[in-house]
């Protein structure tokens, strides 16, 4: 991870797993996020992802989704 990019950390669940060379999609509380494009993954667990975009350091913290 790049230390002079920007670092966002947030809770939320994958639309689509997480690809290098894509944008990641990420639902929200209030919505959908769409990043820029992917650069590198690393997984902490199955509930925590951490990526790098070009403009940006995130860390995702997994919310399952329950099913009715």
């Amino acid at each position: 991870m790049n230390p002079h990019k920007k670092n966002i950390e947030l809770t939320g669940s994958l639309i689509y797993p997480i690809e290098v060379g894509e944008a990641a999609f990420i639902r929200e509380a209030d919505g959908m996020r769409r990043t820029s494009t992917v650069l590198r993954t690393k997984k902490i667990s199955a509930q925590e992802i951490c990526f790098e975009t070009v403009n940006t350091n995130y860390r995702l913290h997994v919310k399952q989704e329950v099913s009715a």
